[in-house]
Protein backbone atom coordinates (compact mmCIF):
# COMPACT_ATOMS: atom_id res chain seq x y z
CA UNK A 1 0.00 0.00 0.00
CA UNK A 2 1.23 3.12 -0.97
CA UNK A 3 1.76 6.57 0.87
CA UNK A 4 -0.95 9.38 0.49
CA UNK A 5 -0.12 11.88 -2.18
CA UNK A 6 -0.63 15.58 -1.39
CA UNK A 7 -4.17 16.62 -2.64
CA UNK A 8 -2.73 18.59 -5.10
CA UNK A 9 -0.93 15.93 -7.23
CA UNK A 10 -3.70 13.82 -6.41
CA UNK A 11 -6.23 15.78 -8.22
CA UNK A 12 -3.46 16.75 -11.21
CA UNK A 13 -3.90 12.72 -11.68
CA UNK A 14 -8.02 13.24 -12.79
CA UNK A 15 -6.67 16.48 -14.77
CA UNK A 16 -4.20 14.44 -16.82
CA UNK A 17 -6.52 11.92 -17.32
CA UNK A 18 -9.36 13.87 -18.88
CA UNK A 19 -7.31 16.36 -20.80
CA UNK A 20 -5.64 12.89 -22.63
CA UNK A 21 -9.43 11.82 -23.89
CA UNK A 22 -10.63 12.54 -27.55
CA UNK A 23 -12.23 15.52 -28.20
CA UNK A 24 -15.52 13.38 -28.71
CA UNK A 25 -15.09 12.47 -25.36
CA UNK A 26 -14.47 15.22 -23.72
CA UNK A 27 -17.32 17.21 -25.37
CA UNK A 28 -19.68 13.94 -23.94
CA UNK A 29 -18.29 15.15 -20.38
CA UNK A 30 -18.66 18.54 -20.53
CA UNK A 31 -22.74 17.78 -21.99
CA UNK A 32 -23.21 15.48 -18.52
CA UNK A 33 -21.35 18.24 -16.42
CA UNK A 34 -23.89 20.67 -17.75
CA UNK A 35 -26.67 18.09 -17.53
CA UNK A 36 -26.33 17.55 -13.65
CA UNK A 37 -25.96 22.09 -13.11
CA UNK A 38 -22.32 21.45 -12.22
CA UNK A 39 -21.84 24.01 -14.87
CA UNK A 40 -23.79 26.62 -16.70
CA UNK A 41 -23.46 29.34 -19.36
CA UNK A 42 -25.62 31.60 -17.65
CA UNK A 43 -24.03 33.90 -15.38
CA UNK A 44 -26.85 34.23 -13.05
CA UNK A 45 -27.05 30.68 -12.49
CA UNK A 46 -23.94 30.59 -11.08
CA UNK A 47 -24.88 33.36 -8.39
CA UNK A 48 -27.26 30.23 -6.95
CA UNK A 49 -24.06 27.64 -6.04
CA UNK A 50 -20.54 29.75 -7.04
CA UNK A 51 -18.98 26.91 -5.17
CA UNK A 52 -20.64 23.67 -7.26
CA UNK A 53 -22.05 25.39 -10.18
CA UNK A 54 -19.03 26.61 -12.32
CA UNK A 55 -19.57 29.62 -15.26
CA UNK A 56 -17.94 29.23 -18.17
CA UNK A 57 -18.12 31.74 -21.27
CA UNK A 58 -18.46 29.00 -23.70
CA UNK A 59 -18.73 25.91 -24.94
CA UNK A 60 -16.17 25.26 -26.96
CA UNK A 61 -13.67 25.59 -24.30
CA UNK A 62 -13.56 22.16 -23.43
CA UNK A 63 -10.02 22.01 -22.02
CA UNK A 64 -10.59 25.16 -19.71
CA UNK A 65 -13.98 23.58 -18.21
CA UNK A 66 -11.96 20.23 -17.69
CA UNK A 67 -8.84 22.07 -16.63
CA UNK A 68 -10.77 23.27 -13.39
CA UNK A 69 -13.82 21.00 -12.78
CA UNK A 70 -10.85 18.31 -12.38
CA UNK A 71 -9.06 19.83 -9.92
CA UNK A 72 -11.86 21.16 -7.88
CA UNK A 73 -12.77 18.84 -4.87
CA UNK A 74 -16.18 19.72 -5.31
CA UNK A 75 -16.50 17.84 -8.45
CA UNK A 76 -14.78 14.81 -7.19
CA UNK A 77 -17.88 13.01 -6.48
CA UNK A 78 -18.60 13.19 -10.16
CA UNK A 79 -15.37 12.06 -11.94
CA UNK A 80 -15.23 9.13 -9.73
CA UNK A 81 -19.09 8.40 -10.25
CA UNK A 82 -18.41 9.00 -14.25
CA UNK A 83 -15.60 6.49 -14.08
CA UNK A 84 -17.36 3.77 -13.30
CA UNK A 85 -20.68 4.27 -16.23
CA UNK A 86 -18.32 5.55 -19.05
CA UNK A 87 -18.04 3.38 -21.95
CA UNK A 88 -14.47 1.33 -21.99
CA UNK A 89 -12.82 0.23 -25.13
CA UNK A 90 -12.57 -3.93 -23.89
CA UNK A 91 -14.35 -6.37 -21.98
CA UNK A 92 -13.92 -9.60 -21.24
CA UNK A 93 -17.23 -11.42 -20.04
CA UNK A 94 -17.51 -14.46 -18.33
CA UNK A 95 -20.14 -16.38 -15.94
CA UNK A 96 -20.06 -16.45 -11.93
CA UNK A 97 -21.98 -18.33 -9.63
CA UNK A 98 -21.93 -17.57 -5.66
CA UNK A 99 -21.58 -20.97 -3.60
CA UNK A 100 -23.63 -19.56 -0.79
CA UNK A 101 -27.00 -18.12 0.09
CA UNK A 102 -25.31 -15.13 0.52
CA UNK A 103 -25.84 -11.86 -2.38
CA UNK A 104 -23.25 -9.66 -4.03
CA UNK A 105 -23.75 -7.00 -1.41
CA UNK A 106 -23.79 -8.82 1.27
CA UNK A 107 -20.64 -10.59 0.10
CA UNK A 108 -19.13 -7.10 -0.63
CA UNK A 109 -19.87 -5.27 2.37
CA UNK A 110 -18.59 -8.53 4.56
CA UNK A 111 -15.41 -7.85 2.72
CA UNK A 112 -15.03 -4.38 4.03
CA UNK A 113 -15.22 -3.31 0.27
CA UNK A 114 -17.02 0.48 0.49
CA UNK A 115 -20.05 1.48 -1.03
CA UNK A 116 -19.42 4.64 -3.30
CA UNK A 117 -21.98 7.91 -2.80
CA UNK A 118 -21.08 10.53 -5.20
CA UNK A 119 -22.25 13.30 -2.79
CA UNK A 120 -19.96 12.26 0.17
CA UNK A 121 -16.95 10.70 -1.80
CA UNK A 122 -14.08 11.13 0.27
CA UNK A 123 -10.72 10.48 -1.59
CA UNK A 124 -7.92 8.63 0.53
CA UNK A 125 -5.42 10.09 -1.86
CA UNK A 126 -3.91 6.84 -2.70
CA UNK A 127 -2.87 5.40 -6.08
CA UNK A 128 -1.59 1.84 -6.24
CA UNK A 129 0.06 0.47 -9.40
CA UNK A 130 -1.22 -2.90 -8.93
CA UNK A 131 -4.22 -4.46 -8.83
CA UNK A 132 -3.74 -6.86 -6.17
CA UNK A 133 -2.61 -3.51 -3.94
CA UNK A 134 -5.36 -1.23 -5.26
CA UNK A 135 -8.14 -0.53 -2.88
CA UNK A 136 -11.88 -1.50 -5.07
CA UNK A 137 -15.19 1.04 -4.53
CA UNK A 138 -18.36 -0.44 -5.43
CA UNK A 139 -21.37 1.32 -6.96
CA UNK A 140 -25.01 -0.55 -7.42
CA UNK A 141 -27.58 0.50 -9.63
CA UNK A 142 -31.01 -1.31 -10.30
CA UNK A 143 -29.79 -4.51 -10.97
CA UNK A 144 -26.27 -4.14 -11.52
CA UNK A 145 -23.08 -3.82 -9.31
CA UNK A 146 -19.98 -2.15 -10.23
CA UNK A 147 -16.87 -2.92 -8.40
CA UNK A 148 -14.03 -0.72 -9.64
CA UNK A 149 -9.71 -0.58 -9.39
CA UNK A 150 -8.30 2.75 -9.98
CA UNK A 151 -4.90 2.38 -10.82
CA UNK A 152 -1.94 5.01 -11.48
CA UNK A 153 -0.17 5.11 -14.60
CA UNK A 154 2.47 6.80 -16.76
CA UNK A 155 2.93 7.74 -20.50
CA UNK A 156 5.60 9.19 -22.58
CA UNK A 157 5.11 12.33 -24.58
CA UNK A 158 6.20 11.59 -27.53
CA UNK A 159 7.44 15.26 -28.78
CA UNK A 160 9.04 16.39 -25.39
CA UNK A 161 9.89 12.66 -24.03
CA UNK A 162 8.09 13.48 -20.75
CA UNK A 163 6.22 11.03 -18.66
CA UNK A 164 2.48 11.87 -17.78
CA UNK A 165 0.44 10.60 -14.83
CA UNK A 166 -3.19 9.46 -15.18
CA UNK A 167 -5.70 6.91 -13.36
CA UNK A 168 -6.60 3.87 -15.00
CA UNK A 169 -9.96 2.61 -13.92
CA UNK A 170 -10.57 -0.92 -14.02
CA UNK A 171 -14.39 -1.66 -13.81
CA UNK A 172 -16.24 -5.25 -12.72
CA UNK A 173 -19.17 -5.28 -14.00
CA UNK A 174 -21.86 -7.85 -12.78
CA UNK A 175 -25.50 -7.98 -14.85
CA UNK A 176 -26.87 -9.73 -11.77
CA UNK A 177 -30.29 -11.09 -13.61
CA UNK A 178 -27.68 -13.05 -16.37
CA UNK A 179 -24.89 -14.35 -13.27
CA UNK A 180 -22.38 -12.51 -16.25
CA UNK A 181 -19.46 -10.32 -15.50
CA UNK A 182 -17.44 -8.11 -17.37
CA UNK A 183 -13.93 -7.08 -16.86
CA UNK A 184 -13.76 -3.82 -18.52
CA UNK A 185 -10.73 -1.62 -19.05
CA UNK A 186 -9.35 0.50 -21.56
CA UNK A 187 -6.29 0.72 -23.83
CA UNK A 188 -3.27 1.94 -21.94
CA UNK A 189 -1.38 5.12 -22.95
CA UNK A 190 2.34 4.39 -24.25
CA UNK A 191 5.23 3.86 -22.05
CA UNK A 192 8.52 3.67 -24.35
CA UNK A 193 7.57 -0.20 -23.73
CA UNK A 194 4.98 -2.30 -23.59
CA UNK A 195 4.82 -5.73 -22.32
CA UNK A 196 3.13 -7.64 -24.60
CA UNK A 197 1.25 -9.70 -21.96
CA UNK A 198 -0.52 -7.21 -20.01
CA UNK A 199 -3.65 -7.21 -20.86
CA UNK A 200 -3.80 -10.86 -19.88
CA UNK A 201 -1.76 -10.36 -16.29
CA UNK A 202 -4.81 -7.38 -16.42
CA UNK A 203 -7.25 -10.24 -16.92
CA UNK A 204 -5.76 -12.70 -14.85
CA UNK A 205 -5.64 -10.47 -11.77
CA UNK A 206 -9.11 -9.63 -12.05
CA UNK A 207 -10.12 -13.37 -12.05
CA UNK A 208 -7.93 -14.36 -9.16
CA UNK A 209 -9.25 -11.33 -7.46
CA UNK A 210 -13.23 -12.39 -8.07
CA UNK A 211 -12.14 -15.85 -6.92
CA UNK A 212 -10.22 -15.39 -3.60
CA UNK A 213 -11.74 -12.46 -2.32
CA UNK A 214 -15.53 -12.61 -3.34
CA UNK A 215 -15.05 -16.43 -3.48
CA UNK A 216 -17.01 -16.78 -6.39
CA UNK A 217 -17.08 -19.05 -8.89
CA UNK A 218 -17.00 -18.03 -12.49
CA UNK A 219 -17.36 -20.37 -15.59
CA UNK A 220 -16.01 -18.89 -19.14
CA UNK A 221 -18.44 -17.81 -22.21
CA UNK A 222 -19.42 -20.36 -24.60
CA UNK A 223 -20.25 -19.11 -27.79
CA UNK A 224 -20.86 -21.65 -30.32
CA UNK A 225 -24.36 -20.51 -31.75
CA UNK A 226 -23.49 -16.87 -31.73
CA UNK A 227 -22.94 -16.76 -35.09
CA UNK A 228 -25.77 -18.25 -36.04
CA UNK A 229 -28.51 -16.56 -33.43
CA UNK A 230 -26.65 -12.98 -34.58
CA UNK A 231 -27.83 -13.87 -38.26
CA UNK A 232 -31.35 -15.30 -37.08
CA UNK A 233 -33.25 -12.96 -39.83
CA UNK A 234 -36.66 -12.02 -37.49
CA UNK A 235 -33.91 -10.18 -35.70
CA UNK A 236 -34.04 -6.87 -37.21
CA UNK A 237 -32.20 -4.96 -34.33
CA UNK A 238 -29.29 -6.78 -34.15
CA UNK A 239 -27.28 -7.33 -37.43
CA UNK A 240 -23.64 -9.33 -38.53
CA UNK A 241 -21.63 -6.02 -39.53
CA UNK A 242 -18.17 -8.04 -40.28
CA UNK A 243 -16.98 -11.46 -39.92
CA UNK A 244 -13.69 -12.78 -40.49
CA UNK A 245 -13.66 -16.43 -42.05
CA UNK A 246 -10.40 -18.58 -42.28
CA UNK A 247 -11.42 -21.45 -44.40
CA UNK A 248 -10.32 -24.79 -44.26
CA UNK A 249 -8.66 -24.52 -47.24
CA UNK A 250 -5.70 -21.91 -46.10
CA UNK A 251 -7.44 -19.20 -47.13
CA UNK A 252 -9.11 -16.35 -45.21
CA UNK A 253 -11.34 -13.28 -46.30
CA UNK A 254 -12.73 -10.16 -43.67
CA UNK A 255 -16.30 -10.03 -45.09
CA UNK A 256 -18.61 -6.42 -44.46
CA UNK A 257 -21.88 -6.62 -45.03
CA UNK A 258 -24.31 -3.73 -46.98
CA UNK A 259 -25.14 -0.94 -44.87
CA UNK A 260 -28.82 -1.24 -46.74
CA UNK A 261 -29.25 -4.87 -45.68
CA UNK A 262 -26.18 -6.19 -43.93
CA UNK A 263 -26.14 -9.31 -45.97
CA UNK A 264 -22.50 -10.43 -45.74
CA UNK A 265 -20.64 -10.74 -49.61
CA UNK A 266 -20.26 -14.24 -51.11
CA UNK A 267 -22.04 -16.47 -48.57
CA UNK A 268 -24.57 -14.45 -47.46
CA UNK A 269 -25.48 -13.18 -50.83
CA UNK A 270 -25.30 -16.96 -51.97
CA UNK A 271 -28.28 -17.59 -49.28
CA UNK A 272 -30.24 -14.74 -50.30
CA UNK A 273 -30.40 -15.67 -53.72
CA UNK A 274 -31.49 -18.67 -53.18
CA UNK A 275 -34.55 -17.44 -50.92
CA UNK A 276 -35.13 -14.67 -53.20
CA UNK A 277 -35.57 -17.22 -56.35
CA UNK A 278 -36.53 -20.18 -54.32
CA UNK A 279 -39.39 -21.20 -57.18
CA UNK A 280 -36.42 -21.40 -59.70
CA UNK A 281 -34.31 -23.40 -57.57
CA UNK A 282 -37.53 -25.42 -56.55
CA UNK A 283 -37.06 -26.65 -60.17
CA UNK A 284 -33.94 -27.60 -59.95
CA UNK A 285 -33.68 -29.34 -56.65
CA UNK A 286 -30.12 -30.84 -56.73
CA UNK A 287 -28.60 -27.87 -57.71
CA UNK A 288 -29.88 -26.23 -55.00
CA UNK A 289 -29.41 -29.03 -52.83
CA UNK A 290 -25.53 -29.45 -53.57
CA UNK A 291 -25.13 -25.68 -53.76
CA UNK A 292 -26.68 -25.80 -50.32
CA UNK A 293 -24.84 -28.16 -48.87
CA UNK A 294 -21.79 -26.26 -50.27
CA UNK A 295 -22.54 -23.44 -48.40
CA UNK A 296 -23.12 -25.85 -45.09
CA UNK A 297 -19.53 -27.16 -45.47
CA UNK A 298 -17.79 -23.88 -45.79
CA UNK A 299 -19.46 -22.83 -43.09
CA UNK A 300 -18.59 -25.89 -40.35
CA UNK A 301 -15.19 -26.11 -41.41
CA UNK A 302 -14.08 -22.13 -41.71
CA UNK A 303 -13.10 -20.80 -38.57
CA UNK A 304 -14.46 -17.26 -36.98
CA UNK A 305 -11.18 -15.51 -35.41
CA UNK A 306 -14.02 -12.34 -35.27
CA UNK A 307 -16.85 -10.70 -36.64
CA UNK A 308 -18.35 -6.83 -35.62
CA UNK A 309 -21.77 -6.97 -34.50
CA UNK A 310 -23.90 -3.69 -35.21
CA UNK A 311 -27.31 -3.27 -32.96
CA UNK A 312 -29.50 -0.95 -35.58
CA UNK A 313 -31.04 2.11 -34.17
CA UNK A 314 -33.65 4.38 -35.68
CA UNK A 315 -31.70 7.55 -35.45
CA UNK A 316 -27.60 6.08 -37.14
CA UNK A 317 -25.84 8.07 -34.75
CA UNK A 318 -26.94 5.95 -31.54
CA UNK A 319 -26.21 2.84 -33.77
CA UNK A 320 -23.17 1.25 -32.37
CA UNK A 321 -20.52 -1.89 -33.39
CA UNK A 322 -19.23 -4.48 -31.19
CA UNK A 323 -16.40 -6.86 -31.98
CA UNK A 324 -16.25 -10.08 -31.11
CA UNK A 325 -13.16 -11.83 -30.49
CA UNK A 326 -13.49 -15.40 -30.06
CA UNK A 327 -10.65 -17.41 -28.09
CA UNK A 328 -8.51 -14.79 -26.75
CA UNK A 329 -5.88 -14.43 -24.29
CA UNK A 330 -4.40 -18.17 -24.83
CA UNK A 331 -7.68 -19.03 -26.87
CA UNK A 332 -9.71 -19.35 -23.25
CA UNK A 333 -11.61 -15.93 -23.02
CA UNK A 334 -14.02 -14.13 -25.33
CA UNK A 335 -13.38 -9.70 -25.99
CA UNK A 336 -15.87 -7.82 -26.81
CA UNK A 337 -14.28 -4.71 -28.17
CA UNK A 338 -16.24 -1.52 -28.49
CA UNK A 339 -15.84 0.75 -31.62
CA UNK A 340 -17.07 4.87 -30.84
CA UNK A 341 -17.09 5.29 -35.03
CA UNK A 342 -19.94 7.65 -35.03
CA UNK A 343 -22.05 6.58 -32.23
CA UNK A 344 -22.35 9.53 -30.21
CA UNK A 345 -23.82 7.10 -27.09
CA UNK A 346 -20.54 7.39 -24.98
CA UNK A 347 -21.83 6.14 -21.89
CA UNK A 348 -22.31 2.13 -20.62
CA UNK A 349 -25.80 1.53 -21.78
CA UNK A 350 -24.57 0.39 -25.15
CA UNK A 351 -22.22 -1.75 -23.11
CA UNK A 352 -24.65 -3.01 -20.87
CA UNK A 353 -27.11 -3.57 -23.61
CA UNK A 354 -24.80 -5.41 -25.46
CA UNK A 355 -24.08 -8.07 -23.49
CA UNK A 356 -28.09 -8.57 -22.05
CA UNK A 357 -28.58 -8.84 -25.55
CA UNK A 358 -25.72 -11.46 -26.14
CA UNK A 359 -26.46 -13.52 -22.55
CA UNK A 360 -30.61 -13.68 -22.94
CA UNK A 361 -30.15 -14.51 -26.85
CA UNK A 362 -28.29 -17.30 -26.04
CA UNK A 363 -25.21 -15.94 -27.90
CA UNK A 364 -23.04 -16.56 -25.17
CA UNK A 365 -23.72 -19.15 -22.42
CA UNK A 366 -21.90 -20.90 -19.16
CA UNK A 367 -18.75 -22.99 -19.99
CA UNK A 368 -16.48 -24.43 -18.57
CA UNK A 369 -15.20 -23.51 -14.74
CA UNK A 370 -12.46 -21.21 -14.66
Amino acid sequence: MRSPMDEKTFMNFYKNTVLGYSNNLQRHICRSLEEEHRITFEEQRSLLDPDKILFFESKKDLRGILSQTTVNKNFIGFYEHWEFVKLYKYSVPLFYQIDTDKNLTDILKEKGISEFSETSFQPEFVLNTSLSDAKPIYLIEQDRIFIKFTLQKAYVTPESFEKTDYRYPIVLYFDLPNQCMEIRYDAIKYTGSLDSEIYEKLVVSCIDWVKKELGLSLYTCEHNDTIKIVNDKQNEDVKMYKQMMQMSSGGAAELTAENSDYVLPFIGEIRELIDENEDLFNEAAEIKQLLTQYLNDKEATASYPYIHVKWVKPVESQSYIVKITFDYLSRRYTLLQHITGDCKDLGMERMNDAIKYLCESGSFVKGEKI
